[in-house]
This record gives C-alpha cells, sequence and structure tokens, in this order.
C-alpha cells in the first residue's frame, strides 16, 4: 500500500490515526496487539493527555511501521542520556538550547555533518 504524505505540522495524535488507518486497522484491532485500552488509544489520537512511555511509543512504531525516531520526537520524548549529557557539560546543553532557534539549512547541515540525513519537512 502506498504511504499518503504525512501533513507538514502533524501531531502524534494526528500520525498514528492516519498510520492506522492505511493499515485498515481499527482502534480496537491496535490496542489489543500493543496490550492497551482502545479508550487510551483514541485519546492518544485525539491528542488528549499525556503520551505514552517510550517503550510503548516505540511498539506502535512497529505496529504502524512507521519511523520509532520520529513518533518519539512528535510526542516530545527527550532520551534520557540527552538530559543527562545535558546536565553535566555545559557546551552541550548550549547547544542544545540553541537548537530550537536554528533554521531549516543549518538543522540540515548538521545533519550532514552527523550523517544522519537531512529533517523531513
Amino acid at each position: 500500500m502506498a504511504q499518503n504524505r504525512p501533513p507538514a505540522e502533524e501531531t502524534f495524535g494526528q500520525r498514528i490515526k492516519r498510520r492506522r488507518r492505511e493499515l485498515g486497522l481499527t482502534q480496537r484491532q491496535v490496542a489489543a496487539k500493543l496490550g492497551i485500552d482502545f479508550t487510551y488509544l483514541s485519546k492518544l489520537e485525539n491528542d488528549r493527555g499525556e503520551p505514552p512511555g517510550d517503550k510503548t511509543i516505540r511498539n506502535i512504531a512497529v505496529l504502524l511501521v512507521d519511523d520509532e525516531e520520529e513518533l518519539l520526537a512528535l510526542a516530545g520524548k527527550v532520551p534520557e542520556q540527552l538530559r543527562d549529557r545535558a546536565q553535566r557539560e555545559v557546551a552541550f546543553a548550549r547547544l542544545v538550547r540553541r537548537l530550537p532557534d536554528m533554521s531549516e539549512t543549518e538543522l540540515r547541515d548538521i545533519s550532514r555533518r552527523l550523517k544522519i540525513g537531512p529533517p523531513k519537512p
């Protein structure tokens, strides 16, 4: 099945709802496979409440054949190692604080230098 192009400003909930529908799955089917209540999945898809933990988000990504890192980012999850390093190293903390103000061009340049690929539009 061909994937539709995601909206530019897609939320975590919108993303998982779109992917679930693209795969022809019901909320009950997805919830059962994840071991969560379908009403909780409905809340997630409607961006109500806190996103689940990292492990559940990774399981959602696998089930919905989606990118784990993108889903984690959409859910606002920051890796624990990132927080720990920012607390230990001032230079790293300064870089992290600067990232939100960087232009797309600057972010793409950093991505290329780190060989992680450009951020998706």
